[in-house]
């Protein structure tokens, strides 16, 4: 990658190269080291690839990224004016181009090369903008789709003004119009496990969309244990009563998930799947995925014994 090939020239301005690692983070899928690498490729093909201004901009503008923040551009450029002890003016000039692309509205020449870098994904053929719109999606996981939908056509109509680009009326009416596939993947979770961790990742290869959704079991202690901070970046939701009701009340096609670990608990979801059928809808859809070998003993019972002995962290996320 173009960014990680200036790891000396980074050390030279005396930013420690391990800084990236950042872009690596798991709930990033477009801002990402690829995206930097996409800005850093305009910037050189203009001439200013020996412009340190514009490459800590590059490295920085993004290094705190957290889709549930309203402040990561505030937070970045806090960020960089910690980590950067070298030149006074330079390092103000950074600063301001990061603060610059919470709104795109630069303040000085550097800053409205670095917007025009950073936006050039909306003038892309539809193809791209698809590409980059998937991987938006998936940063917004932890929010329901109705309001994302609502949310995220309003965001591309903002950005599209003064944006000479028919492909992005495209994409607003694809964003608008899209019923991705999502799954519901039920239990008490008490706890949520390194086996439960093994089926929502599984799952995730097939849908588009899984939430996580904890329900209150009559049959099973009081939950005692939060969820993971694994699952931040997911939507979760918590409900009473009946499965179906809970399904029902989400307004969208949804396939249910059921994790399995052995033929004994196929016995038990395939139970469980005729209830849903006599007390929901006669045609809903359910998929048992089996966890890996490695995880199959694993259960939350278990887990909360061995609590008592001080063993359970092994097993949780």
């Amino acid at each position: 990658m173009k960014i990680i090939e200036k790891a000396e020239r980074l050390n030279i301005l005396g930013i420690d190269p391990v800084v990236l690692n950042r872009y690596c983070e798991p709930h990033r899928f477009y801002h990402t080291l690829d995206h930097l690498d996409e800005i850093w490729q305009q910037l050189e093909a203009q001439g200013y690839g020996d412009n340190d201004v514009l490459l800590l901009a590059t490295v920085f503008h993004d290094i705190i990224y957290d889709p549930r923040s309203a402040t990561n551009e505030e937070d970045s450029a806090q960020y960089f004016n910690e980590v950067f002890t070298g030149d006074a003016a330079l390092k103000a000039l950074v600063s301001d181009i990061i603060l610059d692309t919470k709104h795109h509205k630069p303040g000085s020449a550097l800053s409205e090369v670095f917007s025009a870098a950073d936006l050039n994904i909306l003038y892309q053929p539809f193809d791209k903008l698809l590409v980059y719109e998937r991987q938006i999606f998936k940063e917004f996981q932890f929010v329901d789709h109705k309001i994302y939908r609502e949310k995220r056509a309003e965001v591309l109509r903002n950005l599209k003004q003064g944006v000479d680009n028919p492909a992005l009326n495209y994409l607003i009416t694809y964003v608008e119009n899209f019923k991705p596939s999502i799954a519901v993947y039920p239990g008490s979770f008490n706890p949520f496990h390194k086996g439960h961790f093994n089926i929502l990742q599984k799952a995730e290869r097939i849908f588009d969309k899984v939430i996580i959704a904890r329900g209150a079991n009559p049959g099973k202690d009081k939950a005692t244990y939060e969820l993971p901070e694994a699952l931040r970046y997911h939507q979760t939701e918590i409900y009473e009563g009946l499965l179906t009701e809970f399904i029902d009340s989400l307004g969208y096609d949804i396939t249910i998930i059921r994790g399995l670990r052995n033929g004994s608990d196929l016995q038990y979801e395939l139970n469980q799947y005729r209830y849903l059928q006599e007390l929901g809808n006669k045609n809903i859809n359910v998929t048992a995925i089996f966890c890996d070998m490695e995880f199959e003993h694993i259960s939350s019972t278990g887990i909360r014994q061995l609590e008592k002995y001080g063993r359970a962290g092994e097993y949780l996320l």
